[in-house]
C-alpha cells in the first residue's frame, strides 16, 4: 500500500513540477515581450514623428480626463449601454417596424429587388378574423378566434398553477436532505429537453410519445379519477373542473416549471437569515414563517416568473398551429371578393403578410394579458426596503 501511495506521490510532483517548468517558460517569454513592447512604444514616442503625432493620439484622453466624474461615469454608461441599442434596434425595432408593413400590404417575390409589398390596408386583419384556418395534429379544423380563445384560457389556467407548485418546490428544495443537487437537477432537466434543438432533433418520435402519454393516462385513470374523487367530497363544480384540468396537465406543470422554481429558489435563499431567527425565538412555526416572512420576500419575483410563465405559454399554446401555417411562402384564396387582390382570376392574400397580422395580434394579446396579470399581482408583492 505504501508503494503505491509513494508511487502516485511521485507522479503527482513531476506533473506538478512540469506545469511549474511550463509555467515560469511562458512567464518568461510574456515579460520579455512586454518588454520589448514598451521599449518600441517608447523609441517611437521619442521619435521625431512620435513628437509630431503624440499630441494628436493624445488629445482625446487628456480632454477625457479634464472632464467631471460624473460627465465620464454617463460617457462609461453610453459606452457600455450602445451594444444592446444597437442590437434592439437592428433586431427588434426594424424586423418590428418591418411587420407591421408586411401585415398591411400583400407580398411577393421581387426577383432581385427581394421582396414587393402592395398595400392592402386591413384587409389581412379582417381575413385572419373572420377567415383564417387551421387544422391541429388530430383534432378538427378550428379557426383562429377559437385558437385565441383556448389560448387565452389555457394561459390563464397554467399561471396560478405553475406559479403555486413552482413556489411550493423551491420551498421544498431549499431545504437541507440528501440528494438535494440531484433533485434539483431532475426538476431543471425537463427546460433542457424542451428546448427547441432537442424539439427538432426528436420530432421523429412524437408519434410514439403520444401514444405512450394516452396509455399511461388511461392506467392512471382506470386506478383512480381525482374528479371523482373531488365530487365525492363534495368540492364545487368550479373547483372540481380546475383541479381536475391540473391534475391532467401534471407532467407538462412539472415540464415547464424549472426556470420559475430557480428564480423563486433563488429569491428564498436572498432572503435574511436573521428574519428567521428572530421568528424563531418568537416561537413562530415553519408555516407562519412561510407567510409571514418567505412569501413576503420572495413576492416581487412572482413578477418576473409571471411574466415568463406567460411568454412560455402564448410559445406553447394552440396559436403557435396557425401561425406556423401562415409562415410558409404562398397565397390563400379568400371567398370575398372585397378581401383580396386578384391574381389568375382568384380573389388571393399573400401568406407572409396573413402571417405578420397574426404575429402582431399576438403581440398585442400577450401585452395586454402581462399587464392584467402584473396589474393583480403588484397588489400582493412587498418590498423589503420600502
Amino acid at each position: 500500500m505504501k508503494k503505491i501511495k509513494s508511487f502516485f506521490a511521485n507522479i503527482k510532483n513531476k506533473i506538478k513540477s512540469f506545469f511549474s517548468f511550463i509555467g515560469s517558460k511562458i512567464a518568461h517569454v510574456y515579460h520579455i515581450c512586454m518588454d520589448a513592447i514598451k521599449n518600441l512604444f517608447h523609441k517611437i514616442a521619442e521619435s521625431k514623428f512620435g513628437k509630431k503625432v503624440g499630441p494628436v493620439v493624445t488629445f482625446i484622453p487628456r480632454k477625457f480626463g479634464e472632464l467631471t466624474n460624473h460627465t465620464r461615469k454617463t460617457i462609461w454608461g453610453i459606452i457600455f449601454v450602445l451594444p444592446l441599442l444597437i442590437g434592439f434596434v437592428y433586431f427588434f425595432l426594424i424586423p418590428f417596424i418591418y411587420t407591421i408593413w408586411f401585415s398591411l400590404g400583400f407580398i411577393e417575390s421581387g426577383g432581385s429587388v427581394g421582396l414587393k409589398v402592395s398595400f392592402v390596408g386591413i384587409k389581412n386583419y379582417i381575413y385572419v378574423f373572420t377567415e383564417a384556418t387551421a387544422t391541429p395534429r388530430g383534432e378538427s379544423e378550428l379557426t383562429f378566434l377559437e385558437f385565441l380563445t383556448q389560448s387565452i384560457i389555457s394561459i390563464l389556467t397554467d399561471i396560478p398553477i405553475i406559479l403555486i407548485f413552482s413556489l411550493i418546490m423551491a420551498v421544498v428544495l431549499n431545504s437541507k436532505f440528501k440528494g438535494r443537487a440531484f433533485v434539483r437537477a431532475v426538476f431543471f432537466v425537463p427546460v433542457i429537453f424542451n428546448s427547441q434543438a432537442i424539439d427538432v432533433a426528436t420530432k421523429a418520435y412524437t408519434v410514439l410519445d403520444e401514444s405512450t402519454s394516452g396509455a399511461t393516462k388511461d392506467l392512471f385513470e382506470q386506478m383512480f379519477s381525482f374528479k371523482d374523487f373531488l365530487t365525492n367530497a363534495n368540492f364545487p363544480k368550479w373547483l372540481v373542473d380546475f383541479l381536475g384540468n391540473a391534475s391532467q396537465k401534471i407532467y407538462d406543470i412539472i415540464a415547464y416549471s424549472g426556470i420559475q422554481i430557480l428564480i423563486f429558489l433563488s429569491a428564498i435563499q436572498s432572503v435574511p437569515r436573521h428574519l428567521y431567527e428572530a421568528a424563531k425565538m418568537e416561537g413562530a412555526t415553519q408555516y407562519e414563517m412561510f407567510w409571514k416572512i418567505t412569501f413576503p420576500m420572495v413576492s416581487p419575483m412572482l413578477l418576473a416568473a409571471a411574466v415568463y410563465t406567460v411568454v412560455d405559454s402564448f410559445l406553447r399554446s394552440p396559436m403557435i398551429t396557425i401561425l406556423d401555417k401562415f409562415s410558409k411562402p404562398g397565397t390563400q384564396e379568400v371567398t370575398s371578393e372585397d378581401l383580396g387582390l386578384l391574381i389568375d382570376g382568384k380573389n388571393v392574400l399573400s401568406n407572409y403578410g396573413i402571417g405578420a397580422s397574426i404575429s402582431l395580434i399576438f403581440t398585442v394579446v400577450i401585452g395586454i394579458l402581462l399587464a392584467i396579470v402584473l396589474g393583480v399581482l403588484s397588489k400582493v408583492v412587498f418590498y423589503y426596503d420600502e
